[in-house]
């Protein structure tokens, strides 16, 4: 078995049931073989019993697995997380933007990642940078922009974007929220400020994520974009945490542990990819160091 440091990344040439028994990590993220595309070496089947089991023994109670799939075999790993009782958390849906599949009858533009914790994990608040979220949305942009516009033109409009400005506070006020929880909501006295806020501190990141694949530069056939796998990270971990991949192709997600200041740990049992995925997180850690904390 070999075995790649990497900065802070421990890569494993080898298959996920030789090296899931003395791996301890806080989070999983991983995009295991679908096993349904027959017809590629890279689409083959696992111990599902020593992962799932060795999941919930090496995460903490508030630990989280994210688990990127599709079809019979996606919904089977959501089935299993939950009889070892895990929580299920969220589902992210990636807006791929580009057709994966044209030439099917429909054509195929998302993936599905189902987010749980072992038992007590928090999904993080993030923001995402305003054009990022809403860059596929040109009316949008457009009607956020007439809205700041419009606003301007009347005195009380112009002042509070002015005292935002001054002071990056919002007047606010309380409302009574939805009868079945009876919780007190703040509403917001000028929506043009609000507009500006998130375009200077970006917008709330949302369970569709699109983005796009990486169309060309593409090392594995079911490569996902190292941009995805941050807003995920985001969701789910903190810096300095230990992210665990077990099929981790050619890296991406190794390399997304880098830029967000994340330890990683890969295995993955063909050696094509696993020396691709040493070169990318290679350059990725020669690109900057991050500082753990201890």
């Amino acid at each position: 078995m070999r075995r790649e440091i990497l900065g802070n990344c421990e890569l494993y040439h080898s298959t996920m049931e030789k090296t899931i028994e003395n791996i301890s990590a806080n989070h999983i993220l991983t995009d295991p073989p679908y096993l349904y595309i027959k017809t590629h070496d890279f689409d083959k089947e696992f111990d599902e019993k020593i992962f799932f089991e060795n999941a919930r023994r090496l995460l903490p109670d508030n630990g989280f697995i994210a688990l990127f799939g599709r079809g019979t075999s996606f919904y089977r790993w959501n089935t299993l997380l939950a009889n070892l009782g895990f929580i299920f958390k969220e589902e992210i849906v990636w807006d791929k933007l580009l057709l994966s599949s044209p030439c099917n009858n429909l054509s195929r533009v998302h993936e599905t990642i189902s987010i749980h914790t072992k038992r007590s994990g928090c999904i993080r608040k993030c923001k995402v940078p305003y054009v990022e979220q809403k860059a596929h949305d040109i009316d949008s942009i457009i009607g956020d922009i007439k809205i700041i516009k419009n606003k301007i033109k009347k005195e009380a409009g112009f002042k509070a974007i002015i005292d935002f400005l001054k002071t990056g506070k919002i007047n606010k006020k309380s409302y009574q929220g939805h009868k079945i929880t009876n919780s007190l909501r703040a509403v917001y006295n000028d929506t043009a400020v609000i507009m500006l806020r998130s375009m200077m501190e970006g917008m709330r990141e949302k369970s569709i994520m699109p983005v796009y694949p990486a169309h060309y530069d593409n090392h594995h056939p079911t490569q996902k974009p190292v941009r995805l796998a941050e807003r995920i990270l985001a969701l789910i971990s903190d810096p300095g945490d230990t992210i665990y991949d077990p099929f981790m192709g050619s890296g991406s997600f190794g390399v997304a542990c880098v830029n967000m200041g994340r330890k990683y740990i890969g295995s993955g049992m063909k050696e094509e990819y696993f020396d691709v995925a040493c070169k990318r997180i290679k350059e990725a850690t020669a690109q900057g160091t991050f500082d753990f904390e201890s």
